[in-house]
């Protein structure tokens, strides 16, 4: 459940920032592929068929390593909050000034 949440925050702060300002891109080049052919609605599919596959992979690895299945999500929720932090950051840094 907190992977599917921070993720929906992950594509809402990639939302915000891609709508912005043409300074702000995709950077994973898989994700701005996705972006460059089907717009949000591909963003949409792409990050939550990526969740999709992280628990998925999760859900398998526990049933063979008790707690590393854990462990795969635990860090895939760290992972996708550090991108919304980081995010915020360029979002906050952009609105105190616009034209850096």
């Amino acid at each position: 459940m907190a992977l599917l949440l921070v993720s929906t925050v992950d594509l809402l702060m990639t939302y915000v920032l891609l709508r912005t300002s043409h300074r702000f891109y995709e950077s994973n080049p898989i994700a701005q592929w996705v972006f460059a052919r089907w717009n949000m609605a591909g963003m949409v599919v792409y990050k939550f068929a990526l969740v999709a596959f992280i628990i998925s992979l999760g859900e398998i690895i526990e049933r063979h390593r008790p707690r590393w299945g854990k462990g795969i999500l635990l860090l895939g929720c760290l992972v996708t909050a550090y991108a919304c932090s980081h995010g915020l950051r360029l979002y906050l840094a952009h609105l105190a000034d616009p034209h850096v």
